[in-house]
């Protein structure tokens, strides 16, 4: 559906849901369960549009925020743009009744667009990118999403810092914060990342700091000592684990207290990633996860 046409079915309107940039620098309450938040990437065997062969307890994105409420006493689901049925305003609605009737903030949608990279510097082609995405802009501003993080960037540094001011400005218009990911694209380098950071330097952008996304070849644990103060989100990532559900990949506690030393006080998006879909309980990994987060915040 075309941006102008969605805009006029759905009643979204330029400014609405102003958010307040105080909500990513310090979640309110003591409880460290304000900090969390969970992806619906983790349960992509569950979702037939991720895994085409599932079958039995399957999940829809109007089922998450319950399921996220009861199972896991999460209220801040992340959605993957791949697990939407559709961007059609009445089934927006339904997504936004649900998370109304759980009481849930959804603080981001994931958003990939594929064959679209919005630092292609070839005429034309990042333009495409940065369409696409002010579409999953406006679905967030419909379903109170905090915030929209885009696309990949492979190619140009300019052209991806360009594409995202542009961004930007259409997000700060919906009440809508901006992120730029470390990708395994230009923005797993940190020094891409930062410079990215200070050339926008806008109150409606931030870094997405992923856990995961950063090639064997660099530190990551400097690389998110570096990206800490700019971060608006954290990708909580997890890698492997061992038969008695033992992280394996990497120090995920090291990552989280790096977090909070460089001043990070917003929310860990629960994930879980390693390609192909693993025999594992995830709602095991997930509990995992929280008490991990929980006992270092």
């Amino acid at each position: 559906m075309k941006r102008r046409k969605f805009i006029q079915n759905s009643g979204v309107a330029a400014g609405a849901l102003l958010v307040a940039p105080s909500f990513f620098t310090a979640c309110s309450g003591k409880d460290p369960m304000s900090r969390i938040g969970l992806t619906t990437v983790v349960f992509r065997n569950r979702f037939l549009s991720t895994n085409p062969d599932a079958s039995g307890d399957l999940l829809t994105l109007e089922m998450v925020p319950e399921y996220f409420q009861d199972r896991f006493g999460i209220y801040q689901p992340e959605f993957w743009s791949e697990h939407f049925e559709s961007r059609d305003p009445s089934y927006l609605k339904d997504l936004k009744k649900a998370l109304d009737k759980s009481h849930s903030t959804l603080i981001n949608i994931q958003v990939d667009t594929p064959g679209k990279d919005m630092s292609d510097p070839e005429t034309g082609k990042s333009g495409l990118a940065v369409e696409e995405i002010k579409e999953w802009i406006d679905v967030g501003a419909f379903l109170g999403s905090k915030m929209i993080r885009g696309s990949f960037m492979q190619h140009s540094l300019d052209e991806g810092i360009k594409s995202t001011r542009e961004l930007v400005k259409y997000a700060a218009s919906k009440g809508i914060i901006f992120l730029s990911e470390n990708h395994f694209d230009l923005m797993s380098f940190p020094e891409n990342h930062v410079k990215v950071a200070q050339e926008v330097d806008d109150k409606n952008f931030g870094l997405l700091a992923d856990f995961g996304n950063y090639p064997e070849s660099t530190d990551k644990y400097k690389a998110l000592e570096m990206i800490a103060p700019y971060t608006r989100l954290v990708s909580a990532k997890t890698h492997g684990f061992d038969e008695n559900y033992e992280h394996i990949g990497f120090d995920f506690d090291k990552c989280v207290r790096i977090m909070e030393e460089g001043g990070f006080k917003g929310i860990y998006s629960l994930e879980q990633w390693e390609n192909g879909l693993p025999d594992y309980d995830f709602e095991r990994i997930v509990d995992w996860m929280i008490s991990h987060v929980k006992a270092n915040v």
